[in-house]
């Protein structure tokens, strides 16, 4: 009987899993799309725009994962809470409120900087003045998706953890469609309209997120959901204790997926620095490795739903079993995206540039090592992502990916660059061993034990 229950029970989880990670999935390519998008039309009338918008969507990436990280933070919070809930579900829906006033906070606070120093931003990364006021232009329009950005993630984790992922993620295929039209439209002059070239598609991409925001609003009011319009007494009931509980895990989220990002756009202005080719052959790989780790983005984010839940209900036997079987499953799936991925690099290649050039041929090189890399990437995640930090272990998530990065990567990177002056592909390597060096710190964290928290307990 015990054997039997104990199949009824990873049965059920993994159906969980797959039923959480697809439409999550969906979400995060269609989201990820929006820069190959943006890419694959801007290639079509320069490298510098390539170039320009590559760059700039890497400093847009670092403050977009510090509004993601606060979604997370609080997500943790708010999926053992769901997990706890038997008839009240006010400690959810604090959570939840709490998240949304804190992402609009850090909205505002970078939409200052996107707005006024665009041009300081991406002189980090390259010393061209044509990329530099490509890049300052696009940079400063879309700083204004940051608020609705916000919003839409916000309560799109909050309809995860309830495990409605779907609505969010057919309210996105409307976004990234209409933002399709637009940048078709805006980028080339269409219609009769303006051809604004890298303009357009930040403008483009501004009006998708609004209307994407106002659908996602309607959808929650028309059906009354929980989500739609959180009372005011609910406001009147949070305590200081409850801000202090999601700030402190939000922000130590935010901070870690801001530290990581921040790690990537350091990486990528270090390399970039040393040969324009190679900021191209960066620009064109970053969506594309971003749109293949959908899939394993999404197993790790429904991962971190599951275990928050049984860590929130007090199955902490269960957690624990079901943190190795999404292990295996991100291994195997990190493992068939990584071939596909490899098999399809010619095509996907040619779709970014038209005959032979050095920036073509560098990145046919490091194509290889992102390939292997992708398929360590996925195990990594699977721990911090889905595990750990659902467990409540998100400080030392951070700590993790401080040393990886800032300590081992980033050091490693600049003295081989710069002092021993090695190839790129060399280089670009080092990002395989940092991934190798996460998974076993990570590994001797799951073997002690210490990294289940019930974070539910701290809400009033």
């Amino acid at each position: 009987m015990t054997i039997t229950n104990s199949h009824k029970a990873a049965n059920s989880s993994l159906y969980t899993l797959l039923t959480l990670a697809i439409p999550i999935t969906l979400q995060t390519a269609l989201f990820s799309s929006k820069s190959i998008i943006d890419n694959l039309m801007l290639g079509k009338l320069s490298a510098y725009d390539i170039a320009a918008i590559g760059f700039a969507s890497k400093a847009q990436l670092v403050i977009t994962f510090f509004i993601i990280g606060i979604s997370i933070g609080g997500g943790q919070v708010a999926a053992q809470c769901w997990g706890a809930v038997k008839s009240d579900d006010s400690k959810f829906k604090k959570s939840i409120t709490i998240m949304l006033l804190l992402s609009f906070i850090a909205a505002f606070t970078f939409f200052i900087p996107l707005s006024f120093l665009s041009r300081d931003i991406m002189t980090i990364g390259t010393q061209s003045n044509e990329i530099i006021t490509r890049g300052s232009d696009y940079l400063q329009i879309i700083a204004y998706s940051l608020f609705f950005f916000a919003y839409t993630s916000t309560l799109a984790t909050g309809l995860r953890v309830m495990h409605q992922p779907m609505i969010a993620t057919v309210i996105s295929t409307i976004g990234v469609c209409l933002n399709i039209f637009l940048n078709w439209l805006l980028i080339f002059g269409h219609w009769g309209g303006p051809a604004m070239g890298i303009k357009g598609a930040a403008i483009g991409t501004l009006i998708s997120a609004i209307i994407e925001t106002l659908c996602l609003f309607a959808w929650l009011l028309y059906q009354r959901h929980r989500l739609a319009l959180l009372p005011l007494k609910l406001l009147r009931a949070i305590t200081s204790q409850d801000i202090k509980t999601i700030t402190h895990l939000s922000m130590t989220a935010a901070t870690n997926s801001i530290v990581w990002a921040l790690g990537i756009f350091a990486f990528h202005a270090l390399l970039g620095n040393t040969d324009t080719n190679l900021l191209i052959a960066l620009a064109v790989l970053s969506p594309i490795e971003t749109l293949s780790m959908a899939l394993l983005i999404g197993l790790s984010s429904a991962a971190s739903i599951i275990i928050g839940n049984h860590v929130g209900a007090e199955r902490y036997d269960l957690a624990k079993k079901d943190s190795n079987r999404m292990l295996l499953v991100s291994i195997i799936f990190g493992v068939l995206t990584a071939l596909v991925l490899w098999m399809s690099q010619a095509t996907i290649i040619d779709l970014f540039y038209n005959g032979t050039s050095s920036a073509r041929a560098l990145t046919e090189q490091l194509f290889t090592i992102m390939v292997l890399s992708i398929a360590i990437k996925s195990l990594s995640m699977m721990f911090i992502v889905g595990i750990l930090r659902a467990g409540g272990d998100s400080r030392f998530c951070l700590y993790t990916d401080i040393f990886s990065q800032w300590v081992f990567l980033l050091p490693c990177t600049t003295f081989l660059a710069y002092v021993l002056q090695l190839d790129a592909v060399l280089l670009y390597s080092l990002i395989i061993i940092e991934e190798s060096l996460k998974i076993l710190i990570c590994i001797m964290r799951l073997r002690s034990g210490k990294w289940i928290t019930n974070l539910s307990n701290c809400m009033s």
